[in-house]
């Protein structure tokens, strides 16, 4: 019997974590993953991936929330990217510590000090002030500079953090928005924000799983094995049996 969450469904809930990771992972389009599937005898219409991706990206994040070590890391950089929904610019607040790996995102509809407020506060829910960092990297942006001073006089952002707005230490971030725009160029662009934040959730997931944040949780994790095991390890998740494409 199928776990609770794939109940109803007409598809083993393998097949539906397949497209889950192939179209969240690589700049396919849903046409190209339906295509996948019918080179191995299963016949899905690309809408239908595309209302699984919306409904499972959301519940995949949720889930893997609860595994993602929170580390005491000196510095993180912060900035945002461009969306296009519907013919109008949304802003993807996007997190990294020094090592690269992704700490949270934020979706909003402005670019502005609120915006720039709510991401940070966010980041930060998490941690105790004894594992918040010491330095912010950020451009010149001066949302901000508001948002650090607003959060240190509400207590929630130590008193002696630096932010430091040069740009070539944020060069990192800047790199990292890459693989993320590349599956966004590949959807051909959102209509709708909610389910542009759905889509991007999913992308955002799956690159932290890529990127290896995760790999404490493998079985294995020899080179050779690790892709395998990262799926794997995602299937785990959701209590599906592994069942290897």
């Amino acid at each position: 019997m199928p776990p609770n969450e794939f109940k109803w469904k007409h598809f083993a809930p393998t097949v539906i974590l397949w497209c889950l990771r192939w179209y969240g992972s690589t700049p396919l389009n849903y046409a190209n993953v339906s295509d996948m599937l019918a080179e191995r005898g299963i016949l899905v219409h690309r809408s239908t991936i595309y209302r699984w991706f919306i409904e499972y990206a959301p519940i995949l994040r949720k889930k893997l929330k609860k595994y993602q070590f929170l580390r005491a890391v000196s510095s993180w950089q912060l900035d945002e990217t461009y969306v296009k929904v519907n013919g109008k610019w949304f802003y993807l607040y996007r997190a990294i510590d020094k090592y690269g790996e992704t700490l949270d995102v934020y979706f909003s509809p402005k670019r502005n000090r609120y915006a720039a407020y709510e991401f940070l506060k966010r980041v930060l829910k998490p941690y105790t002030a004894e594992r918040q960092l010491k330095t912010l990297n950020t451009d010149k942006h001066a949302a901000y500079g508001y948002a650090i001073a607003r959060l240190m006089k509400e207590g929630k952002l130590r008193a002696d953090v630096k932010q430091r707005q040069i740009k070539t230490l944020n060069n990192w971030i800047e790199s990292d928005h890459a693989p993320i725009k590349k599956l966004i160029v590949a959807t051909s662009g959102f209509k709708l924000a909610k389910l542009a934040w759905s889509t991007l959730q999913g992308f955002e997931t799956l690159r932290k799983l890529n990127k290896g944040q995760f790999d404490e949780w493998l079985r294995r994790d020899e080179p050779e094995f690790r892709v395998r095991e990262r799926s794997a390890f995602m299937n785990r998740l959701f209590n599906v049996e592994t069942v290897f494409a």
